[in-house]
C-alpha cells in the first residue's frame, strides 16, 4: 500500500453509459477527481458516494494505492493532517 498526499485541481462528473446510450447529467453516479501530487497527476473515477462527494478543489487529499488479487485500486480519502503519509 501506497500512500501521497495531494491536491485536487478539478472535479468533474464523467461520460456514463448505459445500454449504449449516453446518460443525462443528472442520472450520473460517478465522480472524477484530478490531484496533484509531488510525483504526478492522477485521475481518479469513483462511484458517488457520501465520504468522495464532500471533496472539493483544493482540497488535500490522501491518495492510496494498493494491489489485490492482481487488480489495481486507488481510494481517496480528505486530508485531515494527522495522519502519517
Amino acid at each position: 500500500m501506497i500512500q501521497e498526499v495531494g491536491k485536487v485541481i478539478e472535479v468533474f462528473i464523467p461520460k456514463e453509459y448505459k445500454n449504449g446510450q449516453l446518460l443525462d447529467v443528472m442520472d450520473r453516479t460517478q465522480i472524477g477527481f484530478k490531484v496533484k501530487t509531488n510525483s504526478q497527476t492522477y485521475e481518479i473515477v469513483q462511484k458517488q458516494n457520501e465520504i468522495n462527494a464532500n471533496i472539493m478543489k483544493n482540497d488535500l487529499v490522501i491518495i492510496t494505492k494498493q494491489t489485490i488479487s492482481n487488480k489495481d485500486f486507488i481510494e481517496i480519502d480528505l486530508y485531515e493532517g494527522d495522519k502519517d503519509v
